[in-house]
């Protein structure tokens, strides 16, 4: 009796693991393309919040390194706080 419990559970355990590689994708391990980058995120010097370089707000004066904000908000009172420290 416990023989054929046995014969019964290896064969669903097999018929299980071939419907798992059937209709499983297929892949190759450690052959995964990797993903591409699709923009850099920099941080706004003022509230520290991180946006995708490319929908940053660019500030950038004669000379100076480029600055990247969140919003022209954001720019608008990094250029004030400039203004009152000179």
């Amino acid at each position: 009796m416990w023989l054929r419990w046995l014969i019964l559970i290896l064969l669903g355990w097999l018929i299980l693991r071939l419907a798992r590689k059937l209709f499983s994708s297929p892949e190759l391990p450690g052959k995964k393309a990797p993903r591409e980058i699709q923009d850099e995120m920099v941080q706004d010097p003022v509230c520290g919040v991180y946006v995708p370089k490319k929908q940053a707000v660019v500030l950038q004066g004669a000379g100076q390194e480029k600055r990247y904000f969140c919003s022209t908000r954001c720019r608008d009172q990094f250029l004030q706080e400039r203004k009152d420290a000179s």
